[in-house]
């Protein structure tokens, strides 16, 4: 039976597989969404589905949400934004500016800017929608008087955010994707000492991968390789970034440990971001940085791009610069047992490794001191939490 004052949360993307991430949650009679992203999948990009939600009992029309909560700025969180907006025009839009900043440039500038997109009843319509986000603040309360919401620092990358909400004595967080540890560009996730967590929505991309260890010294390795590289072999070196937040901490990385000073070169989509950023006093670039123009250098150097087509590969030796954001298992079990939730609700979750791999589920279990209880949410069910 559905009544007014529960809790109910649906995903509508991301629940048990990474890409699209959406979730629904409803406080009493308020419509909420967390999230907005796009996915790929063997080439294809998929959405958010809102076809169950919208022939629940609870909306027939979007235009019924109340509230849009991002918490960061990658696509399989933003990708859907512009879209949603468009069908929530009454829905408040929040996230932090360091989000909406890179929000912009990722659906807005990349497309428009770039003359990909020479519409311009397009891109007015976007730059409308984008201008109508509100930035929030790190611990910033707002009250809408039936339940309180606060934003707290998410680590993972700049500007990403969980949201606490609190309705009717009870507090549910949603951590979007966050980080324990501190990393070149952010501090890692705050929870306050003695906060009590009665549910929280989770995003557990490892949360089946009881073997997976992230390599905390990744990144600085590959800085140490492409550097070893151009001092030893007197040649120019090609980074490919698959994502520009973790090309902007590459960057930041790499200046750092460049104490012979080699020239590193950045393409115009790096750069455009690192100075949007910069403008919010995060510094990035050095002396050492410059912009990539239309002439190879022909000291030896290295180039930064996000650009998988770059031209003139052949003069380059290619380093190909991934490493994780996410948590793995064992920090993800760390933060289960810090917050210790009543409740905790799975989603993000890649598909596991083998069918006898054990979850965080059955390894929490075995703590006699954490109390809490699991959700393997899937998209398009309906949950009472």
């Amino acid at each position: 039976m559905i009544t007014e004052q529960e809790i109910y949360f649906m995903p509508l993307g991301g629940g048990q597989r990474v890409g699209a991430s959406c979730y629904y949650l409803r406080l009493g009679g308020v419509n909420i969404i967390l999230d907005a992203g796009i996915g790929k999948e063997k080439g294809m990009v998929f959405e958010p589905d809102f076809h169950s939600l919208l022939t629940s009992v609870f909306i027939q029309s979007l235009s019924q949400i109340n509230q849009i909560y991002i918490s960061h700025a990658h696509a399989d969180h933003i990708g859907y934004l512009l879209r949603l907006m468009r069908e929530t025009p009454k829905a408040d839009v929040y996230m932090t500016q360091i989000t909406a900043l890179l929000s912009e440039y990722q659906l807005y500038d990349k497309t428009y800017l770039s003359g990909r997109n020479e519409d311009e009843n397009q891109r007015l319509a976007a730059q409308y929608i984008l201008n109508k986000i509100v930035p929030v603040s790190y611990m910033q309360k707002i009250d809408y008087g039936s339940y309180q919401v606060m934003f707290l620092p998410a680590g993972h990358i700049p500007g990403a955010m969980m949201v606490l909400f609190e309705y009717r004595k009870r507090r549910i967080l949603y951590t979007g994707d966050y980080s324990l540890g501190k990393t070149a560009l952010t501090s890692g996730c705050i929870i306050p000492e003695g906060l009590k967590i009665d549910t929280v929505i989770m995003c557990g991309l490892h949360a089946k991968h009881p073997n997976y260890r992230k390599r905390t010294d990744g990144l600085f390795q590959t800085v140490q390789n492409v550097l070893r590289l151009v001092e030893q072999r007197q040649t120019a070196v090609m980074c490919r970034i698959p994502q520009l937040s973790k090309g902007i901490e590459f960057i930041k990385t790499l200046n750092e440990w460049n104490v012979h000073n080699i020239p590193v070169y950045i393409d115009n989509s790096i750069l455009n971001l690192i100075v949007k950023m910069e403008q919010l006093e995060i510094p990035i670039i050095n002396c050492n940085n410059k912009a990539m123009g239309s002439i190879l250098p022909e000291e030896p150097h290295i180039y930064i791009t996000a650009n998988t087509n770059s031209p003139n590969t052949r003069f380059y030796q290619e380093v190909t610069v991934d490493f994780s954001l996410h948590e793995d298992f064992s920090e993800m079990e760390e933060f289960i047992k810090k917050v210790n939730p009543r409740q905790a609700v799975l989603v993000h979750c890649a598909k596991e490794y083998s069918p006898l791999d054990t979850t965080i589920e059955q390894v929490i279990m075995l703590d006699g001191e954490c109390r809490t209880q699991f959700i393997f949410a899937e998209e398009r069910e309906l949950y009472r939490l």
